[in-house]
């Protein structure tokens, strides 16, 4: 009479056990991990993407497939993904326009604090502060000197109102005390095209200004991390240079879906940290004037709330408004 019962709480155990091994991701992956990056291929994001993804298929045992879903300033690729099956099996990279675009947008279809679920900061990228060989300054001081001492004379271009290095001049302005003028363009190449031949006499730039500043033809004359960049380990900061609070890097993230159980997302942080950490990928990373951060989950959602909240107060203050 008592077998009954002690098979059926065998029974109860082992179907407990299957569902604690389901939940905390032992089997998983099962099926090929699909990486979106939100932009087309060869640009920042997707380059990262193509390095870590590499490794992880190589340690996790199925593909990782980088998939590009470019349009809208990114926010394609967030819907798509915040609506995704949470099963760790689709996961995104995106840089720090992603914390940008609720202040910026009207409307933005997912919410970067509640539809997505954090892995890792991946990667940062200390833009370089260009100058035009014809501008007398080599400093941060400097140049601040000749800003206040000549208003009206500088301007600054950027890939687009709203992108990062837009917001990076803003915040340079206000923390500075200075009046340089704005003007966009229609990405970072031709930005990088105005301030080479002279239309401009001041740039944020990530990498694509670096092979100018070799040949002479654009001047670094600081860098806007809180640490100086591996590419130009010369070159000071821009606090440094005396703007104490200043900081204006692009870092890169790796989100999943919301919902996604926190032991998949553990165990996408162990493998992609240890990506991260592979000699041949960091070097690599260096060469492109990234820096290697990382991150756990929850530090991660701290910045992005920081920043939600810091670029927010600042697009609403200088009323910038997309293009």
């Amino acid at each position: 009479m008592r077998t009954f019962p002690r098979l059926l709480t065998l029974s109860i155990i082992a179907l407990s056990t299957i569902g604690t091994t389901a939940a905390f991701g032992q089997a998983y992956p099962s099926k090929p991990i699909r990486f979106i990056v939100p932009y087309p291929a060869g640009g920042g994001n997707d380059d990262v993407a193509r390095l870590i993804g590499k490794k992880m298929s190589e340690s996790m045992g199925q593909p990782v497939i980088v998939e590009n879903r470019a349009g809208a300033s990114g926010m394609i690729a967030g819907e798509y993904v915040a609506k995704a099956s949470p099963d760790g099996h689709t996961i995104m990279i995106d840089h720090s326009g992603i914390v940008i675009n609720p202040g910026l947008y009207a409307t933005v279809p997912y919410n970067v604090a509640t539809d997505l679920a954090p892995i890792t900061l991946a990667v940062s990228q200390g833009n370089m502060f260009l100058v035009h060989p014809s501008v007398p300054a080599k400093t941060i001081p400097e140049l601040v000197a000749y800003a206040k001492a000549q208003p009206g004379k500088l301007n600054y271009a950027s890939p687009g109102n709203g992108t990062p290095q837009h917001i990076g001049m803003v915040l340079f302005n206000k923390l500075a005390g200075v009046d340089i003028a704005h003007i966009p363009y229609k990405g970072g190449a031709p930005a990088t095209t105005a301030l080479v031949g002279g239309e401009v006499q001041i740039l944020l730039s990530g990498t694509t200004g670096l092979p100018f500043v070799k040949t002479g033809r654009a001047r670094a004359i600081a860098t806007t991390g809180t640490v100086r960049s591996g590419a130009l380990p010369d070159v000071p900061t821009v606090q440094e240079g005396g703007i104490k609070d200043y900081t204006s890097s692009v870092w890169l993230g790796i989100f999943a879906p919301a919902k996604t159980p926190p032991a998949i997302i553990d165990r996408l942080n162990q493998e992609i940290t240890k990506a991260l950490s592979a000699p041949d990928v960091r070097q690599q990373l260096v060469e492109k004037n990234f820096d290697v951060i990382k991150s756990s989950p929850q530090e991660f959602t701290k910045i992005i709330e920081k920043d939600l909240a810091l670029y927010g107060r600042l697009i609403k203050e200088s009323n910038i408004k997309p293009d």
